[in-house]
């Protein structure tokens, strides 16, 4: 069949870009696999899109690398918005769906006045529709709902209606808010008073289902929303069934503090080993966003309405302790570089008499290898000092259990300085030497940090510049 992705080069790509109203272009690679997952999703919006006078373009920068270079494309597949001869940066899902809605919201103003006749059509238009009812333009309450629009456009559609017979017909009170949406029960009501911090969180959080299955596509869209995650895994679809069945009345119960989600333990077992659940099936778990603490229920419960609810109340109430995967506390610690454990975490490295370096590391991590004997050496030298600790984790087997955001694990080695007095933290940036190392803790440590010079020369392949 014709494709309605219009192949552009560099012969044509400046005057179809301008001669379009709003139009798509998709930088691509044949042998990018992301490229080729997304083409079908690609050409199904053409499809739709082409009668709405929105049209969408592949650029293959194997045969025009000047043109992709002068576009700045620097991975596959990147896309770009065209309009009234600007460009930007397509920021929404790479789904049919997704691409629609997105490149619709583009031709609408950020927020649409609505009537009568334009009323019912435009709250069915897309997945997720905002309308405020108000006095009139003038309002405290248009304001805020102009100031969101502008915000949000991209994520969400945004109307206005300042005709007191069309909000009574809709059974709303001016001013008002109601999220119209293709899931659920149609539409949330909003009730509070009307500031931009109580309505974007209200249309963030009725911008998720109740319940649903969460995969690759939507994660984004409910960990937009803040909130903690309740993930509910299951392993056939009768497991399934009977987890929705247990778990709707506890989502809906508890829908604004926390997201409840069924979630595929054959597609993503890894993310029940983030979360310290062994693989038996079903299992529930809690995870906070902001930190990422975990709160698994215990696997030798069954999974029932009652049990989940009491679990989760228990979460927001505060009344539950986070997991952490920790090893044993060794039972001789007194080698040159102290072995750190989850379950002495906080009281090493926050014991205010003393400076702690921490170094996270993975065991099959190449760098971390490498930095052994330079860190074995650091401890070595430094040892006498009393009040510096030189320590190691193994962050595979062991969990950070602290809410610090910089003490959060985000790739091996990391090595942070925990000053004494004030406890304050300091990531270590530099190079992997051991000059470098003994340096940064004499600078950042409160205590004085004293060593013999002549200690510092080492082997040349002991260092590691990594």
């Amino acid at each position: 069949a014709e494709s309605n992705v219009v192949t552009l080069t560099g012969d044509n790509f400046t005057e179809w870009t301008e001669k379009k109203g709003l139009s798509l272009v998709e930088f691509v690679a044949p042998w990018c696999g992301h490229c080729k997952k997304l083409a079908p999703e690609y050409e199904k919006a053409a499809e739709v899109l082409k009668s709405e006078d929105i049209h969408l373009g592949k650029v293959d920068c194997t045969e025009d690398q000047v043109l992709c270079e002068k576009m700045e494309v620097s991975g596959f597949p990147t896309l770009m918005i065209f309009k009234d001869g600007e460009h930007a940066a397509y920021n929404g899902t790479r789904t049919e769906s997704g691409i629609v809605s997105y490149m619709r919201k583009q031709l609408l103003p950020p927020l649409s006045k609505l009537d009568a006749d334009s009323f019912d059509k435009f709250t069915k238009s897309d997945r997720v529709v905002v309308v405020g009812f108000v006095e009139d333009s003038e309002s405290d309450e248009y304001a805020v709902l102009d100031t969101l629009a502008k915000e949000l456009r991209d994520d969400f559609t945004f109307g206005v209606v300042a005709d007191k017979d069309l909000a009574k017909e809709q059974g709303v009170t001016s001013p008002g808010v109601v999220v119209y949406k293709q899931f659920d029960d149609g539409k949330d009501v909003f009730e509070e008073d009307i500031t931009a911090k109580t309505l974007r969180t209200f249309i963030k959080t009725s911008s998720v289902p109740v319940l649903d299955e969460i995969n690759g596509s939507n994660y984004a869209m409910y960990a937009q929303t803040g909130l903690p995650f309740g993930f509910a895994f299951f392993d056939s679809e009768e497991t399934r069934k009977e987890l929705e069945k247990q778990l709707y009345p506890v989502a809906k119960a508890h829908k604004g503090a926390i997201n409840v989600v069924l979630i595929d333990a054959n597609k993503f077992a890894s993310q029940a080993d983030h979360l310290n659940l062994e693989h038996k099936w079903p299992a529930f778990a809690i995870q906070k966003q902001a930190n990422l603490d975990k709160f698994p229920f215990s696997q030798d419960e069954k999974i029932t309405e009652e049990g989940i609810d009491a679990f989760v109340k228990d979460f927001i109430g505060d009344k539950l302790e986070p997991s952490y995967k920790s090893e044993p506390i060794p039972e001789s610690n007194d080698g040159n570089v102290f072995v750190l454990v989850s379950k002495q975490f906080n009281e090493v490295v926050f014991d205010k008499s003393k400076d702690v370096l921490v170094e996270a590391y993975a065991p099959w991590c190449h760098h971390c290898r490498s930095l052994v004997p330079i860190y074995e050496k650091l401890g070595s030298i430094l040892k006498h000092n009393k009040n510096l600790v030189i320590s190691k984790m193994d962050a595979i087997a062991n969990d950070v259990p602290s809410s610090e955001s910089a003490l959060q694990i985000y790739g091996f080695p990391t090595i942070v300085l925990v000053s004494g007095k004030n406890n304050a933290i300091v990531e270590y940036n530099g190079n992997r030497s051991l000059e470098s190392l003994v340096e940064f803790v004499k600078e950042n440590a409160a205590y004085d940090i004293t060593y013999n010079k002549s200690d510092l020369e080492v082997k040349d392949e002991e260092e590691d510049e990594g």
